[in-house]
C-alpha cells in the first residue's frame, strides 16, 4: 500500500513537471512585450499655461485648420472663423451659412468648405462648395455637385479624391472641382491616398485600392471588421478595424501578410516610420510593431483612450493627447519610454495637436485652445 502511495505521487511530480514545462516552453514562443520601465507613473506632470483660448458655443468639438500663421475654426452654423496662431486674434469671420460635411482644406491660398443644401425639388441634398481666400475669407467662387462630400479631401498633388453622398469616390479637377472619374459602391468616409494608390473602405470590412489616374481596382481585401483610415510605405498598406486589429497588407497584391489585435478599435490611421508601424488604440496604449512581420517591439499606455494619430515633436520624440483628458503625453519613438508629461489647465483635448516652434494648438471641449511646450 505504502509502495502504490509513493508511486502515485512521483507521478502527479511528474506529471506537475511536464505540465510546468510545457508552460514555459510555450511562454518563450508567445511574443514578449517590451517592459517599459519609464512609464507614465515614473514621470511627474508639469502644469502648461493657456496662451490664449477661444471658446465660442457653437465652436464646441471642432476639428481646426491650422496653417503656419492662422488657425481656421468652422463653427456648426457654417460660419468659419479665422483667428492669428500666435496670439489668437480673430482675422475675420464669414457670415453664417449651411453646416459643413467635412474638415476644412488648404488648397494653395485658398480654403476649401464643403458643405450641402436640400434640392430644389426636396429630394436629396446638393454639394455646395466655397473657396475662401486665406487673407480675407471672401468667397473667391461657389461649386455646386450633385451630391454633398462626406468625407475629408485627400491628395496626391495632381487631383483631389472624396466621398460623394455615400454611394461614390470621386476623384476632382483641383482647378475646377469638376469629377475626372468615379467609383460607385457602399463606403464609408475613411479615405486615403498613398503616392498611385487611393484606398477606401466599406462597412461590410472590405479595404479597396483605387488607382489614382483612372479610379480603377486593383485589388479588394476583406478584413472582416470595418476598416479604419489606411497608410502605407514602398511595400504594405496599414489600417486598423473597429476590432482592434492591425492589418499589413502587400501593396500590389491585396494578400495579408501580417495582422496583429490591440485591446480596442483602431480610428487613426497607422504613423509609419523607420521600418515601424506606429498604431494609436482606444485601449488607452500606443503599440509600435515591425512593419515587415508585426512582431511588437514595445507599447506604452496614454493618459486615455486613444482616437487621433500621434504628432511627430522632434526627430525622435512625437506627442500624444488621449480622447477628453488634459494630458499630453511625449513618447520617445524608439523604445516608448515617457519623456514628459504636462497637463492643461481647464481644457480637455477633442483633435489633433499641431504643433510648431513649441506652440501646441488644438480642439478642445469647448473651442480652440494654444499651449507653449
Amino acid at each position: 500500500m505504502m509502495h502504490s502511495h509513493r508511486a502515485w505521487r512521483w507521478l502527479c511530480c511528474a506529471a506537475l513537471l511536464l505540465v510546468v514545462g510545457s508552460a514555459l516552453v510555450h511562454a518563450q514562443q508567445r511574443p514578449r512585450l517590451t517592459t517599459i520601465l519609464n512609464g507614465r507613473a515614473t514621470v511627474p506632470l508639469q502644469p502648461l499655461s493657456t496662451v490664449w483660448l477661444y471658446l465660442e458655443a457653437d465652436g464646441a468639438r471642432q476639428e481646426p485648420l491650422v496653417t503656419e500663421r492662422a488657425v481656421y475654426v468652422p463653427l456648426r452654423s457654417g460660419k468659419v472663423i479665422a483667428l492669428a496662431r500666435q496670439d489668437g486674434a480673430r482675422l475675420w469671420e464669414t457670415s453664417p451659412g449651411v453646416a459643413l460635411t467635412a474638415n476644412l482644406y488648404r488648397l494653395g491660398n485658398r480654403l476649401v468648405a464643403c458643405a450641402s443644401r436640400p434640392a430644389a425639388d426636396g429630394v436629396g441634398a446638393m454639394g455646395i462648395v466655397r473657396w475662401l481666400d486665406l487673407e480675407t475669407g471672401v468667397v473667391q467662387r461657389e461649386i455646386t455637385l450633385s451630391s454633398p462630400i462626406t468625407s475629408n479631401l485627400v491628395s496626391d498633388g495632381a487631383r483631389l479624391y472624396a466621398r460623394l453622398g455615400e454611394k461614390a469616390i470621386v476623384a476632382l479637377d483641383p482647378d475646377t472641382f469638376s469629377i475626372t472619374w468615379q467609383v460607385d459602391g457602399d463606403f464609408t468616409e475613411a479615405l486615403a491616398c498613398d503616392r498611385d494608390l487611393v484606398v477606401v473602405s466599406t462597412p461590410s470590412g472590405e479595404l479597396w485600392s483605387l488607382r489614382a489616374v483612372d479610379g480603377s481596382r486593383q485589388w479588394r481585401c476583406f478584413l472582416g471588421a470595418r476598416p479604419g483610415p489606411a497608410t502605407g510605405d514602398d511595400k504594405w498598406v496599414y489600417c486598423g478595424t473597429e476590432r482592434g486589429e492591425v492589418v499589413a497588407i502587400q501593396r500590389t497584391t491585396g494578400r495579408i501578410q501580417w495582422r496583429r489585435r490591440t485591446g480596442g478599435a483602431i480610428t487613426a490611421p497607422p504613423l509609419v516610420y523607420s521600418n515601424w508601424v506606429l498604431v494609436a488604440s482606444y485601449d488607452n496604449f500606443l503599440y509600435a510593431l515591425d512593419g515587415q512581420t508585426g512582431e511588437l517591439r514595445w507599447r506604452q499606455q496614454m493618459a486615455g483612450r486613444l482616437t487621433r494619430q500621434p504628432t511627430w515633436l522632434t526627430d525622435a520624440t512625437f506627442a500624444v493627447a488621449a480622447l477628453d483628458d488634459r494630458e499630453i503625453t511625449i513618447v520617445n519613438s524608439s523604445d516608448g519610454r515617457v519623456v514628459a508629461r504636462w497637463r492643461l489647465d481647464t481644457e480637455r483635448v477633442f483633435s489633433a495637436l499641431h504643433i510648431s516652434n513649441g506652440l501646441v494648438v488644438m480642439g478642445t471641449e469647448r473651442g480652440i485652445a494654444a499651449v507653449k511646450l
